[in-house]
């Protein structure tokens, strides 16, 4: 049923749309999606993975950007659970102009407002919960807490040197022993806790709390990371079965283990792409750090960071950068004024707009014009 609803809003929209396994890491059926014969041949399988993250922790949708700079869309699809168990993913969409490295590839052209109006349609018809099926990833998970538990000694004190170890191999980057410990501790708090499911819970968000701290000394973001706590106090009481909690425990841990050691600098690489694509968009409009930190979910401090670090220049200075480039365009027209102009690009007034085009450019708006021939 779902395929032939995607298909409709395929033939609707010309855009792709497709299901992302979230415990496979691919496609469902990638033999027809544009990531599989992309001429950029980046890593897509981490990049709809994290979009797919993204979606289920940010109002159940997410746009990004990938490598190629063309957007997709995410929307989560949730297990009886809550765990994430797919991402419908819409794209590519060409938001902005061809990427030269595209090989003149057709794609669809959306507005950003029209992928913003697609985003919440998507996001309030798709974004359900489905009938829960246990899927291999989570009996694998299972079946490792009681291997460990056969392996446990016999004795009542609880192992804090193995969470000194999950916490080291964390910082350390060794997702596989990070894996081993989480199980060894796993079996402790289900078969040490006789039994007290109210205990049981407690001690799961202690290891939840501990993963996260963990996370961030090992590089994580922290806001991401914090938000991802807060939600899972809120939800660690939904769950009234031992079965229930562990499933949703292998997808928190899948979740803290990916944003370490999977995901890297992808977030920044979004995030920028994001920021990009906001101001080439909106350069025309007053836009300021404290509206851009709202839009990508990061504090002013960071994203100022991020984009001084990656950029190599400041965030105003960008943005009068993609204002500049902008009016040369403009300015080859001369029936418009260079107050007209100044105005058309985000310039508060005509005086200021001339000094940074100066700046830039060694020349002042009106000998640019002349000694570009205007028509």
């Amino acid at each position: 049923m779902l395929d032939k609803i995607l298909n409709h809003f395929s033939g609707l929209t010309s855009i792709d749309f497709n299901i992302f396994d979230v415990d496979l890491k691919d496609f469902q059926d990638y033999s027809r999606t544009f990531c599989h014969s992309c001429p950029k041949k980046c890593d897509y399988n981490n990049l709809h993975l994290y979009g797919c993250y993204e979606s289920s922790r940010l109002d159940n949708k997410y746009i990004y950007y990938c490598p190629m700079e063309l957007v997709f869309i995410s929307i989560p699809i949730f297990s009886d659970y809550n765990i994430l168990k797919n991402g419908l993913i819409a794209g590519p969409i060409l938001m902005g102009e061809m990427p030269e490295d595209s090989n003149n590839i057709s794609l669809p052209y959306l507005e950003t407002s029209k992928v913003n109006d697609l985003t919440e349609i998507l996001s309030a018809l798709f974004s359900t919960r489905e009938p829960e099926t246990h899927t291999e990833s989570s009996n694998d998970f299972i079946s490792a807490v009681y291997k460990e538990l056969e392996l446990l000694p016999d004795h009542e004190t609880y192992p804090l040197e193995i969470e000194k170890k999950l916490q080291s191999a964390i910082i350390n980057g060794n997702s596989d022993r990070a894996r081993e410990y989480l199980n060894k501790l796993l079996g402790e708090i289900f078969f040490r806790s006789k039994g007290d499911f109210n205990i049981i819970k407690t001690r799961a968000l202690e290891l939840l709390v501990l993963l996260s701290r963990s996370a961030i000394d090992a590089g994580a973001d922290s806001e991401q990371i914090f938000y991802l706590n807060n939600s899972y106090i809120r939800e660690v009481d939904k769950y009234d079965t031992l079965e229930k909690l562990s499933f949703w425990l292998s997808s928190a841990i899948n979740k803290f283990i990916s944003y370490v050691f999977e995901f890297g600098d992808l977030k920044h690489s979004l995030t920028l792409h994001k920021i990009i694509g906001y101001i080439k968009s909106n350069y025309m409009n007053k836009i300021t750090l404290d509206e851009m930190a709202r839009h990508v979910y990061l504090s002013k401090s960071h994203l100022s960071k991020i984009f001084n670090e990656e950029m190599n220049m400041s965030f105003s200075s960008f943005v009068n950068k993609v204002r500049i480039d902008n009016s040369k365009q403009l300015l080859l027209d001369s029936s418009l004024s260079i107050a007209d102009i100044a105005n058309m690009c985000g310039f508060e007034d005509q005086s200021y707009f001339t000094k940074q085009f100066k700046i830039a450019t060694g020349f002042s708006p009106k000998k640019f014009r002349e000694k570009h021939g205007a028509i």
